[in-house]
């Protein structure tokens, strides 16, 4: 496959915004989960596996409900690039009514899932917990218009801000009463300061209307299908974990997931969110579309993938020195489910390729027959082999996920299925020889497992980096040097240094 060897003006236009706008998100996300990671590790030190699982239980009700109900309010505003008021106000009205509906019947639900799981503070979770889609169904959709144009800045302004309502208010809960009340307390004040932001940084005066319901449906009609379907494939494993291993099980099992997808999605989701209005630009352009997704695919392995297979090989040790032993039982979790989300990350942009082609109902089926063949398979592991066997199943089925993402992107390119591996065939092969020196040589090294745990993290941590760093670039310079993510790590370094040699 040839590529052109200068860019055209286009190509560097959009390529620079989109990198401008992928550097605003990861900023904002680095941020973000820094100050996140502060608060999970401080509130799971202070709680225990029994409150984080009360909590995973309800929040997961909501997050099921709103994602089975979801509309795709941001991707739509991006995808109709001329949007009148009259489309944004729909899309408000959707919003608004859908938010009250979630609230409504998580209130209602309070009081059964207290008699069903046997946990009356189940019934106080699940009322305090309907207050968030209340809050964020009233969200401005101008605000999005942000995304839409690639003008991230304001994104960070609003993620810092909401985070750090939700961190100190959480850590303030925690710290003096020590309840689960900590984890809603942050999450109630985080959804309070971004609605009132959306409306601070793009003033609107949203109105009730419904004109615009069939240009909205004929967009987020099979997008709407994409959400329920990724909800109860994402979201009923806590449920039925909290029903099989009680709220002390379920909890291992959410914060064990929690921190695999924390580490691979803080690089994944910036580049994804960044890639999809880039690549809706390119809609009338299909090859250009392509080549933008490969690039995309290749920076996802190069960073996201290694993050979280780095995770996987250190977790024992990271586990006691983040979360203390009380925490051990989450180790297996990371362990399995951290790889494959590690692979996962490899494709987090096909969605977003598919849905700028207009593929949806591809993506919809994609998620339907995951659900189909995921579910029966995770019930009887669960059922079974309890917690550990959840955990396998998971992960076993993740992996199958990755096969799903490779003919999604077959069917909507044309092109031969293998293409994203090809394209990251060099962090893969990086990524290998991490696996081998952690699994193969690391083990054998006496010195380092008699050095206090801190000691033996920060140390697998630096060789892990510096194993996979040089591995990356040999294979890079064996193949010639081609252009390739390694060649933009090395201009972005030689600038960074450039400019602290200036000061």
């Amino acid at each position: 496959m040839s590529e052109p060897l200068t860019p055209s003006p286009e190509n560097a236009s959009l390529t620079a915004r989109v990198a401008r706008g992928a550097a605003w998100i990861f900023g904002a996300g680095i941020a973000a989960r820094l100050l996140g990671a502060l608060n999970t590790i401080i509130v799971a030190r202070l709680l225990v596996p029994e409150d984080i699982g009360i909590v995973a239980t309800a929040t997961v009700a909501m997050q099921l409900l709103q994602g089975i109900s979801d509309i795709g309010v941001s991707q739509a505003v991006v995808k109709f690039r001329d949007a009148d008021r009259d489309d944004l106000d729909t899309l408000f009205s959707l919003s608004v009514m859908r938010g009250l509906f979630i609230g409504a019947l998580l209130f209602a639900a309070a009081p059964l899932a207290a008699e069903f799981y046997g946990d009356p503070r189940l019934f106080w979770a699940f009322s305090a917990v309907a207050l968030f889609p209340v809050l964020t169904g009233f969200l401005n959709p101008r605000f999005y218009e942000f995304e839409r144009d690639l003008k991230f800045s304001r994104e960070f302004i609003v993620t810092i801000l909401n985070r750090i309502a939700g961190v100190a208010i959480s850590l303030t809960i925690a710290i003096i009463f020590r309840t689960y009340w900590a984890i809603i307390g942050g999450m109630l004040a985080s959804a309070l300061v971004q609605l009132s932001l959306s409306y601070l940084l793009r003033p609107h005066a949203p109105r009730f209307t419904f004109k615009s319901l069939r240009k909205v449906f004929g967009f987020s009609g099979w997008l709407a299908g994409v959400s329920f379907m990724a909800a109860l494939n994402n979201k009923l494993d806590v449920p039925i974990l909290t029903r099989l291993a009680g709220t002390g099980g379920a909890g291992v099992y959410f914060l064990g997931l929690q921190l695999s997808e924390m580490v691979a999605g803080q690089i994944a989701a910036p580049l994804t969110r960044a890639i999809y209005p880039g690549l809706s630009e390119l809609q009338e352009e299909p090859e250009r579309m392509r080549a933008g997704f490969l690039k995309g695919v290749e920076a996802l392995g190069a960073f996201a993938m290694p993050a979280a297979f780095g995770l996987a090989f250190t977790a024992p040790d990271l586990t006691l020195v983040v979360l203390g032993e009380k925490w051990r039982g989450a180790v297996p979790a990371i362990e399995f489910l951290a790889p494959v989300i590690g692979l996962q990350s490899l494709f987090y942009a096909t969605q977003a390729y598919a849905v700028a082609l207009g593929l949806t109902r591809l993506v919809f089926f994609r998620e339907l027959i995951f659900f189909i063949l995921r579910m029966p398979v995770f019930l009887w592991a669960a059922l079974a082999h309890g917690l550990n066997g959840a955990i396998l199943a998971a992960a076993g089925m993740g992996l199958f996920h990755v096969f799903l993402n490779l003919a999604l992107y077959a069917r909507a390119s044309g092109a031969p299925f293998w293409e994203p591996v090809a394209a990251a065939r060099r962090p893969i092969g990086a990524v290998g020889a991490m696996a081998i020196w952690f699994l193969l040589i690391r083990p054998h090294l006496g010195p380092v497992d008699g050095l206090a745990p801190f000691l033996r993290l920060l140390a697998d941590i630096v060789a892990g980096v510096l194993v996979y760093a040089g591995a990356l670039f040999t294979l890079w310079r064996l193949q010639g040097a081609p252009d390739g993510i390694e060649r933009r790590i090395l201009s972005a370094g030689s600038t960074a240094v450039r400019k602290f040699s200036k000061n």
